[in-house]
């Protein structure tokens, strides 16, 4: 409650407090301090998936840009994106992963995509977090989001608690790409975007949807990666 008063409700408010230790920002600071800011783990290693779904045609490269891990500065910075409004937090996490395209991946790209929440969930948070990841790709890499490109059919329960098959048997059939925008697709290369990747079950999922639909590259890319202890 006292972050909410000191830091407020707006998405793109700047908040006066370190998001993840409430210490109060210095001039210039946004959103965390120098010191959580340290804290904030890089992912550096492959996605456990990555080669096997390279191999298997379904994507051309993925990353993450940190580790996730519960009770860490990440965790704060993510939570105040998804249930705090914070979106500008979206869109800082978005110009990271636009800085490490552009310095790392040798490919052009035409559009960005965010995995989609369900109706019901965005309803309930009244706004899709992944989009304001986007919209900071888009910042960097002045390329178009297709924000409504891909929509979630059927509402599916966590993820968390279900082994690798079933986690593949949940999401099976839960997306499709909105038939108004099957043209954009064709032939082109898409960053396919989610705040963070628990198992790669959901946005593999996508990316098998987006790839059957005549994309030419993909890649997909998240804020953070859960590392599971």
């Amino acid at each position: 409650m006292l972050k909410q008063i000191f830091n407020g409700i707006l998405g793109f408010a700047l908040p006066s407090t370190c998001l993840a230790c409430e210490v109060v920002l210095d001039k210039g600071t946004r959103f965390i301090c120098p010191d959580c800011r340290l804290k904030l783990i890089k992912f550096e290693d492959s996605h456990p998936w990555k080669e096997e779904e390279i191999s298997r045609g379904v994507i051309n490269d993925s990353f993450s840009l940190y580790q996730f891990r519960e009770g860490t500065p990440i965790q704060s910075l993510l939570h105040s994106l998804k249930y705090e409004k914070f979106k500008s937090v979206g869109r800082m996490f978005g110009r990271e992963i636009g800085e490490k395209i552009l310095t790392s991946i040798d490919a052009k790209f035409d559009y960005v995509v965010p995995v989609p929440l369900h109706r019901s969930k965005q309803r309930e948070r009244t706004f899709n977090q992944s989009l304001f990841i986007c919209k900071g790709i888009s910042d960097i890499l002045q390329i178009n989001v297709l924000d409504k490109c891909m929509k979630r059919t059927r509402f599916t329960k966590t993820q968390t608690k279900l082994d690798k098959l079933s986690r593949h048997e949940n999401v099976h059939g839960a997306f499709e790409i909105n038939p108004k925008f099957k043209k954009f697709i064709q032939r082109k290369n898409i960053i396919l975007t989610d705040d963070v990747i628990t198992t790669g079950a959901t946005i593999l999922e996508c990316a098998r949807v987006i790839k059957a639909n005549g994309c030419a590259g993909l890649l997909i890319c998240s804020a953070a990666y859960a590392v599971l202890d």
